[in-house]
C-alpha cells in the first residue's frame, strides 16, 4: 500500500512538472507601458542556468520587459529556433548549435549551465563510482531524456577506462515510475529530476556526477558547457546592443548568486512553481554550478563538447560560423 501511494505521489508530482503542455503560451509578464517588450522562450524544467537572466531583469539591469513563453520539449525548441520565433531563448548548447548549422538566426550570448547529469543507483552492490567501474561491459543503465548528451559524455570516457555500458533511453516520467517501482537499478538523469527521484525513493543514491568524473578521467575541467542564453539575430538588427547588454548584466550576477543562490530562486518567474516545487529547486541548487561565461570565452570548451555530442563531425562546433559566438558577420 505504501509503495502504491509513493508511485501515485511521484506521478502527481511529475504530472504537475510536465504541465507546461497544458499552459497557454501567453503566460507572460504584464508589459510595462513605454518599455521595449521582448519575447523570452524558456523551460520550466531548468533552474540555475537561467537565474542570472531573471535576477538581472528583476534588478533593472536590463531595460526591457520579458514576454515569457515556455517551450514544451526539445523538438518544440528546435522548431522555434529554425523559424526564428522569439527574441531570447533559454536552452541547450547542442540544440542551439544544430539550429545555427541549419540556418537559424541565432547567436549564443552566454553559457550558464555547466553541471547537469548524475549517475544514480539503488543497487546494494554499486554504491560508489569505483564499484560501477567493475561492472561488465554491456551492463544496462537507464537514461533520461532520450538522446541525452550525458550519454555522449560517458561514451567519451570509455577510452579513459569507463566500461562500454548499454544505455537504455526513457522519457522522464516513465523512468521516474520505474525507479520508484524498483525495476531500474542504475540510471543517468539530469537535475532537477535527480532531486525529485531522491525525494521519492529512499533506496536511491548518487554515485557520481558525470561532468566531475569526466574531468577526473580526462584531466580536463570538471564541467561542460551544456546550457545558456541565445538571441535572435533578427532582433539584434533592431536592438544592436542587446547581446552585449545581456552578457554584461548576467556576468554581473555571478558573484551575488555564488554567495546567495536563494536570491536567484526568488527571481524566477512565479509560473516556475507550476513545473517544479520551490523546495525541489532549492534542494537541487546544492548540486549545481553558478557560472556565467560569454560565448567567446567558452568557445574552445563548446567546440570540444560538441565534438563529443556529434562524434561524426557533421554538427560539431568547428563548423559553426564565427557569428554564432558573437563575431561580426
Amino acid at each position: 500500500m505504501v509503495k502504491r501511494i509513493t508511485v501515485l505521489s511521484v506521478l502527481c508530482l511529475l504530472a504537475i512538472w510536465g504541465g507546461l503542455h497544458l499552459l497557454t503560451q501567453s503566460m507572460t509578464s504584464a508589459p510595462a507601458t513605454g518599455r521595449t517588450v521582448l519575447s523570452v522562450y524558456t523551460t520550466g524544467q531548468a533552474t540555475t542556468p537561467q537565474m542570472p537572466l531573471w535576477k538581472a531583469l528583476a534588478e533593472g539591469d536590463l531595460d526591457f520587459t520579458a514576454d515569457i513563453h515556455y517551450w514544451k520539449d526539445l523538438n518544440d525548441l528546435r522548431g522555434l529556433l529554425l523559424s526564428g520565433k522569439g527574441d531570447i531563448w533559454v536552452g541547450h548548447i547542442d540544440g542551439f548549435a544544430q539550429a545555427a548549422l541549419r540556418g537559424a538566426p541565432i547567436r549564443l550570448v552566454s553559457v550558464t549551465g555547466w553541471k547537469k547529469f548524475y549517475i544514480l543507483s539503488s543497487r546494494g552492490d554499486v554504491i560508489s563510482f569505483d564499484q560501477l567501474m567493475t561492472l561488465a561491459p554491456g551492463t544496462e543503465i537507464a537514461v533520461t531524456p532520450p538522446q541525452s548528451p550525458g550519454v555522449a559524455v560517458l561514451r567519451a570516457m570509455e577510452p579513459h577506462g569507463l566500461p562500454a555500458f548499454t544505455y537504455a533511453p526513457f522519457e522522464s516520467k516513465q523512468l521516474a515510475l520505474k525507479t520508484v517501482q524498483g525495476t531500474v537499478g542504475l540510471l543517468v538523469a539530469p537535475e532537477p529530476l535527480v532531486t525529485v527521484l531522491l525525494q521519492k525513493n529512499p533506496k536511491l543514491h548518487i554515485i557520481a556526477c558525470v561532468e566531475e568524473q569526466y574531468g577526473r578521467m580526462t584531466g580536463k575541467p570538471a564541467m561542460l558547457p551544456m546550457a545558456g542564453i541565445a538571441v535572435n539575430t533578427r532582433t539584434l538588427e533592431r536592438y544592436p546592443e542587446l547581446a552585449d547588454q545581456l552578457e554584461a548584466a548576467m556576468a554581473k550576477q555571478e558573484t551575488s548568486l555564488l554567495h546567495n543562490p536563494e536570491a536567484g530562486l526568488e527571481t524566477l518567474p512565479k509560473a516556475f512553481e507550476t513545473f517544479i516545487p520551490r523546495d525541489t529547486v532549492r534542494a537541487s541548487l546544492a548540486r549545481d554550478i553558478i557560472r556565467v561565461r560569454s560565448a567567446q570565452e567558452a568557445r574552445d570548451m563548446i567546440q570540444d563538447y560538441l565534438a563529443m555530442v556529434f562524434p561524426d563531425g557533421g554538427s560539431n562546433g568547428r563548423a559553426l560560423p564565427d557569428s554564432f559566438f558573437g563575431a561580426p558577420r
